[in-house]
Order: structure tokens, then C-alpha cells, then sequence
């Protein structure tokens, strides 16, 4: 043609064709499909085989029990720390005394029996109360704990499932103390220890009440052997809970190192388990599934507890790390890119208390394509 015979104009059309050329692949890049990567923290919720009943949210006594006290007024730094300070609450409400008549094995009435001085009480009295408190301020995944020596001496403490660390944990009231991993600032529950005696990870004591003294081996003995209770349901109950009644309701942990000379070579219990997770399953979770929009523009989430949270209310979400949280009905949530190309965002089981159960956390990317 003529005109590139003219250098000027040779390299005006040079240059129109290398604008185009961007400009044709910056606009294939920004009409892409996009790709959405998706990050989920909790894949899966560990369930067990048997079925826990705990208490029901309506049931008036609990807020009988928490105007009547002041445990309420309790300030923490925390959940766990909560926890201890409830733990040292009960264990000074009373002088250790002996049961006698045995009370009953609801909080309201223990206290009132005892302060009277209709009669004392001992370990299974504190575990009662403590339970009571702890479900009482929406705490509901709290079970009782009998623990047995190798020989003759029984124990009783609590369970409470912490969401801060995610297990289940000791309390013992009685003793005010708790169980803690060593060297890992992680309290401990009934399994850790008894697996500490034979050639576990070391575990050792420390006082629930500040500033949290170590206590070394003290009462790891009587984990030798334990058993958690199927329910915890008993603040309504109106007479004591005998031993033939714990041996039905609760289920026994058998190991190859079972045994104490109370058992004779038999286990008294109903109900008996040699699969671990029967006993840990976890509490207060959230799994999520999510799909993506066909155009990349979107991905929508689906939340399930798995019926892991007692009395389950909602789900809460928050965008901004955990520094508020907006309860939302139905059980799905959808994020676009107009929000933002990237997204971190927590969600969390909330119960009728409004008691925010574990963490999952949630990162969303949405890219141009996928990575190579």
C-alpha cells in the first residue's frame, strides 16, 4: 500500500496495532471467568455413637439459680478463665463435709440443704452445682465425670466442652483444680490424664483459683478408670441420684488398662465404650459447603452444626475478625466479588442464650484464573 511507503505513517499503523493488540487482551482478561479460591477451617464435625441428652434452655430453674447467686457478676478474661473462676465459686461455698441424708443432685437444693445445715457434701455435691452454674449462664455441654482408682476410692468431677480450645476439659471442684498438658497451656479432660498414667503425655495439676499454683500429680491416681454421664439434665430432678442409677446413665471408657478392685474383674456400668471418640466428639461447631456462581461473580455457603450445639439458636457471621457478629435466619449466606476481591470471614453456632459457640473461619480470593 502507499502509505507505508511514508516511514511516519509505517509506524503510526505499528503502533495502532500494538494499542489494539493490548487493548484486545486487556478486555479478554477482564471479561475472564473468574476463579474463586475458597479456604474452610473446619472440614468435618467428630460425632459420637451414642446419644447425650443435656439441659433445655426453657427450663426455669436455671434462671432461679442465677438471680438467687452472685456467680453472675463474675468478670473474666476469657471463656476458660470464666470457667476456673466459676469452679472456685462453688469450692468456697461450702466447708468439705459428709452427705448425710444424701441430697439431692440439683444445684438449688444442694445449697439450700447445706447452708441450713440439713447436711454436708463432698465431691459429687460440687460437681452437681458447678454443672448447674455453667449451664445456668449457657454453658449447656457440661456432663459429670465418676472416676475410679485401682482400688476402692471413687471419684466425681465435670466435663465442660470449651469452644476456646475447642475439647472437652476438667473441672474438679472439689479439689479446685484443673488438669493442664505440660508445657503446652492447655487444659487437659479425663482421657489425657488416664492416658498420662500409662506412658502418655505428661499431664499435672494446677489450682482453679489464681494465680493457678502447679500441683503436680495430684489425684491423676483415679483416673485409672472413668466414665461420663449420658445426661446432664437433672436440675429439675426432685431425689438424689443413687450409684445404680450413675451405673445406667453413664458411659465407661474400656482400655486394655481397665480394672480397679471395686469393678472384681467386672464392670458395673450399662453402657461401655472402647472407641475414644464416643466420649470426645466435638461441641458447638459449625462445617460449611459452598458452591460458586457459573459466572465466578459469587459463591454461596451452607452451614450445618450436625446437631453439635444444644440448643441451637442461629448462625453469626462476622466480617471485621471477631469484632462483631450479626446473627442471620435460615442457614446460607452469599459472598460477591463487588465486596471485595478477597474476603476473610468467621462464622460461629449461636444457642438460645446467645452464647457463640467454636470459630470457622472462611477465606474467599477471587481471581482471574486459577493458579498455574
Amino acid at each position: 500500500m502507499e502509505i507505508f511507503k511514508n516511514p511516519s505513517a509505517k509506524r503510526i499503523a505499528i503502533l495502532l496495532a500494538i494499542f489494539f493488540l493490548v487493548l484486545i487482551a486487556y478486555f479478554s482478561k477482564l471479561f475472564a471467568p473468574a476463579h474463586i479460591q475458597v479456604d474452610i477451617g473446619r472440614q468435618s464435625i467428630k460425632k459420637s455413637n451414642y446419644h447425650f441428652i443435656y439441659e433445655h434452655w426453657l427450663e426455669d430453674r436455671l434462671t432461679t439459680l442465677r438471680d438467687a447467686e452472685d456467680y453472675k457478676d463474675i468478670k473474666a478474661q476469657g471463656q476458660f478463665d470464666l470457667f476456673l473462676r466459676l469452679c472456685d465459686w462453688v469450692n468456697r461455698q461450702w466447708p468439705r463435709s459428709v452427705p448425710d441424708p444424701y441430697p439431692l443432685c440439683n444445684a438449688i437444693d444442694i445449697l439450700h440443704d447445706i447452708r441450713t445445715g440439713k447436711t454436708g457434701g463432698f465431691c459429687g455435691q460440687y460437681a452437681y452445682v458447678l454443672a448447674d452454674v455453667l449451664k445456668s449462664l449457657g454453658f449447656f455441654s457440661v456432663r459429670y465425670v465418676e472416676l475410679w482408682g485401682r482400688g476402692q476410692e471413687s471419684h466425681f468431677v465435670i466435663e465442660v466442652w470449651s469452644d476456646q480450645f475447642e475439647k472437652w476439659v476438667i473441672l474438679d471442684p472439689d479439689h479446685n483444680l484443673y488438669y493442664e498438658l505440660a508445657g503446652k497451656n492447655i487444659p487437659a479432660n479425663a482421657y489425657e490424664v488416664h492416658a498420662a498414667l500409662f506412658s502418655g503425655s505428661p499431664v499435672g495439676a494446677r489450682s482453679a483459683s489464681a494465680p493457678h499454683t502447679g500441683l503436680g500429680q495430684k489425684k491423676t491416681e483415679l483416673y485409672a478408670n472413668f466414665a461420663v454421664s449420658l445426661r446432664s439434665d437433672l436440675l429439675r430432678h426432685t431425689r438424689p441420684l443413687t450409684v445404680n442409677d450413675r451405673f445406667r446413665m453413664f458411659l465407661f471408657y474400656k482400655d486394655d488398662h481397665w480394672g480397679s478392685d471395686y469393678f472384681a474383674g467386672q464392670i458395673p456400668y450399662a453402657q461401655v465404650t472402647s472407641r475414644a471418640e464416643d466420649l470426645y466428639f466435638d461441641c458447638n461447631c459449625v462445617r460449611a459447603d459452598y458452591r460458586a456462581s457459573p459466572d465466578g461473580k459469587s459463591v454461596t455457603f451452607e452451614l450445618f452444626t450436625d446437631n453439635s450445639m444444644p440448643n441451637f439458636k442461629a448462625f453469626a457471621l462476622s466480617g471485621d475478625g471477631g469484632k462483631t457478629w450479626q446473627q442471620f435466619a435460615g442457614n446460607t449466606f452469599t459472598v460477591g466479588r463487588k465486596q471485595g476481591r478477597e474476603r476473610s470471614i468467621i462464622v460461629a453456632p449461636v444457642n438460645m442464650f446467645d452464647r457463640l459457640g467454636c470459630l470457622t473461619r472462611i477465606g474467599i480470593r477471587f481471581r482471574r484464573s486459577p493458579r498455574p
